[in-house]
């Protein structure tokens, strides 16, 4: 059994000043682009729980193959002292799933579904498309199961070797679809985004899917 895409999701949650330090690293070392998910400001009771005095923060998503996120993530927190309360946030996640992506071979979900433990009961989709297409994203979406999803509008930061690791331009700005879903459905929703959006060809988007280990705020229909 394959044990999933060999990519993990590198999240940030940065200043812009910060995200600028981040897109220069970016470059330097060759990164793909970075897609910043938000922008603006987030809740100063919520940033304040974290140790973040500042609400001026964005969400900054990288796609990176498993080898280089940790020596990546490793020289951010060299660059910009993480670990030091309020200076920001970074996590990584691994990919169970994914397609429209050159750095690994596509990866169906049910591949990697056996890996996960039982008590994950949802998982992250994320889908990466042109702006105005978003729409479709969540017609087929729903037609799988899902309940509903939340759009962003993402831009790129633009790095050396983006087109060739993405497969896909950045720019102009592109719409990110976050679709969480129960585990029953998540391979219907992921195969049916994928055949409406045709992503398996070049340069129509991106998807892929991450472990989700707890929720707060999710109710499903129950059955009984």
């Amino acid at each position: 059994m394959s044990m999933s895409c060999d990519i993990q999701v590198l999240t940030v949650v940065l200043t812009p000043e910060q995200c600028q330090t981040l897109s220069k690293l970016a470059r330097k070392e060759h990164i793909a682009r970075t897609i910043i998910m938000a922008k603006g400001t987030i809740s100063n009771q919520f940033l304040m729980m974290l140790g973040i005095t500042s609400d001026r923060r964005e969400v900054v998503s990288i796609i990176l193959p498993k080898t280089e996120a940790r020596e990546f993530v490793e020289l951010i927190n060299e660059k910009m002292q993480l670990d030091k309360p309020g200076k920001g946030i970074a996590y990584l996640t691994d990919v169970l799933a994914c397609v429209g992506t050159e750095y690994a071979e596509e990866k169906s979900f049910n591949e990697s579904v056996n890996l996960e433990p039982e008590e994950n009961m949802y998982k992250k989709i994320t889908v990466v498309v042109d702006r105005g297409k978003s729409g479709e994203v969540m017609d087929a979406a729903r037609e799988a199961g899902a309940r509903g999803g939340t759009i962003f509008h993402g831009r790129g930061s633009a790095g050396k070797d983006a087109k060739k690791v993405f497969g896909i331009e950045i720019e102009p700005e592109k719409e990110i679809i976050v679709i969480l879903t129960p585990n029953d459905v998540t391979q219907n929703v992921f195969d049916s985004i994928s055949e409406k959006m045709n992503l398996k060809e070049p340069g129509n988007g991106i998807m892929y899917v991450e472990p989700i280990s707890g929720t707060f705020g999710l109710f499903e229909n129950s059955k009984k």
